[in-house]
């Protein structure tokens, strides 16, 4: 069982994975990142000291970590679960394999593609080695935080993929999980420190983040002074523990949920109401009395666009449960976190620490929510074979793009209700001739959820599944939102016009420059306009670059003869 060579699931799987197009240009893109960004911050005199090359090992393993853990869910998270839409993870179970070697082979086969990954960068970083000041022992277990991180979350990622039923679910939930891992375990300590103490377990929290182990490993003196109480060693034996508990419950479900997969429930049928006490009782009862998804439909009027009518019926009124819990949980945590910080920090320091922590919140719920709205939006559409018949229809390329859209755009638009209460409670810490504020913050979020609905549907046109697309749309919204904040990583090595054209990609940089009014100001503005201004006109400008491509792909795709 465990010769893997002579393990068919596992030769099938792995030689696809290394002749896929995407594994390579995954792997190429990650390499020439690292490439890139060594040569950027490679010292330009030749000189080297020790924490200068110190400093140039944490940012370069921080990036190698964060662009590992960005493309993980794209290997793993879909592994069971396309055999699953395929209708072909039962008949793996009919042929000749033990249920042992189908696990092993499907265990093995996605873990080895991501260590693949991580061997590849590891030339670039041996090349930090060169500057000196890093000795052999210090790389050892740097590298060895990058492979647990690795092997934890593909565990993870494999887990969620037995557990869910459909790809798109996995990876949601595997990036939502390795966020909470990787950047959200100081949340506790910052939040709650003061308030509940239990320092002692916070801190322990904390070091279950690879980026805390790094950090610790590379400047133990430095982490000793900031964290009381817990040492460098400490904090890496922490971590190490953690990852491997991690790894080893995950692998228990993923061999649990293999080997005795688990039955879709089959909803329960509707059936005809005759009873007035029950048919009352019905209509009273929630989501009924704000909208019956079972109430009979009015034929679409010949000037709407039928797409857009069809998406709003089936995924916003045909799920309202779904949707006003997210959105009540959203409120609540929003709420809770403004009112927590400003417990916390609004005595010592000044109300613009809330504004930017609630802008921060509201951009990453827009980030969260809006690439998987419509990365499935044509990919669902070939799996469930529906395609063919939208194609049948008199219906445009544009007409669908735009049906897609608009539906994407307003079910994004529901969750942007819960910033409202946030801009309120921001409008009070205000003085009043500072209210436009409020307007470019709303602005910036629309025009960011446009920007990322547009990339989820323009990648659902571009890959052949839902779970590709989503990777995707999501490796997108975090190179947008998050990779082009690393220029501020770069110093003098790159001239102020670079930085400020790169920032004003970002729409956390353009709201926190609305939040403050000194912040990024230092820039040299970029067509004598500030950078929040930018940042509009580039979402703007992304959002009818996508629409275009998207349009030119569903004509393609209709137009195409099987």
């Amino acid at each position: 069982m465990l010769r893997l060579w002579n393990n068919p699931i596992f030769l099938r799987e792995f030689r696809s994975y290394t002749r896929c197009r995407k594994t390579l240009a995954l792997t190429l893109m990650v390499v020439f990142s690292l490439a890139a960004v060594l040569h950027l911050l490679w010292p330009r005199t030749g000189v080297f000291s020790e924490i200068n090359s110190n400093e140039i090992f944490t940012v370069f393993l921080n990036l190698n970590l964060a662009l590992i853990i960005l493309i993980i869910p794209a290997f793993v998270s879909t592994t069971i679960t396309q055999e699953r839409e395929n209708g072909s993870f039962d008949l793996l179970f009919t042929s000749l394999l033990t249920p042992g070697e189908i696990m092993v082979g499907k265990l093995f086969s996605s873990l080895a593609i991501t260590f693949l990954v991580v061997i590849a960068t590891m030339p670039i970083t041996a090349v930090c080695a060169l500057s000196g000041g890093i000795s052999i022992a210090l790389l050892v277990k740097a590298y060895s935080v990058v492979l647990f991180a690795t092997l934890g979350y593909g565990l993870f990622g494999l887990c969620l993929s037995a557990v869910c039923f459909r790809s798109f679910t996995a990876l949601v939930l595997t990036y939502v999980g390795m966020l909470l891992f990787a950047g959200a375990t100081w949340l506790p300590a910052v939040l709650l420190g003061d308030l509940v103490g239990l320092q002692g377990l916070w801190r322990m929290v904390r070091a279950l983040s690879p980026f805390e182990a790094l950090f610790a490993l590379n400047h133990p003196e430095r982490y000793g002074l900031q964290v009381t109480g817990l040492s460098a060693a400490l904090v890496y034996r922490f971590y190490l523990v953690g990852m491997a508990i991690l790894s080893l419950v995950c692998f228990s479900l993923f061999c649990l949920y293999v080997l005795r997969p688990r039955r879709p429930r089959r909803p329960p049928r509707e059936g005809l109401v005759t009873d007035s006490r029950q048919a009352l009782r019905r209509r009273l009862s929630f989501p009924f009395y704000l909208v019956d998804p079972l109430r009979r439909k009015r034929p679409i009027a010949g000037w709407r666009n039928p797409i857009y009518v069809a998406e709003m019926r089936s995924r916003i009124f045909g799920k309202p449960k779904v949707i006003l819990r997210a959105l009540s949980t959203i409120i609540v945590l929003s709420m809770l976190l403004l009112l927590l910080v400003a417990v916390q920090f609004a005595s010592t320091f000044e109300p613009g620490l809330v504004r930017i922590v609630a802008i921060i919140f509201q951009v990453g719920v827009v980030a969260f929510f809006a690439p998987a709205v419509c990365s499935g939006s044509i990919t669902d559409e070939r799996v469930s074979g529906t395609l063919t018949l939208l194609r049948l229809t008199p219906l445009r390329a544009r007409t669908v793009v735009a049906g897609k859209l608009k539906a994407g755009l307003v079910y994004v638009m529901i969750f942007l209700v819960s910033s409202v209460p946030v801009l309120l409670t921001l409008s009070y810490l205000e003085s009043e001739a500072a209210y436009w504020r409020l307007g470019a913050w709303f602005a910036i979020l629309v025009l960011t959820a446009a920007a990322l609905v547009s990339v989820g549907l323009c990648a659902s046109t571009l890959t052949p599944t839902t779970g590709a697309a989503t990777a995707v749309s999501y490796v997108f919204a975090a190179v947008i939102c998050l990779g082009t904040l690393s220029v501020l990583l770069f110093g003098s090595r790159i001239g102020p016009s670079v930085e400020a054209a790169v920032l004003s990609l970002n729409p956390i940089a353009g709201a926190l420059q609305v939040t403050s009014d000194g912040l990024f100001d230092d820039l040299p503005k970029i067509f004598n306009q500030p950078l929040w201004v930018n940042t509009l006109l580039f979402l703007a400008a992304l959002t009818v670059l996508l629409n275009v491509v998207t349009a030119l792909r569903v004509k393609r795709i209709f137009s195409q003869r099987d």
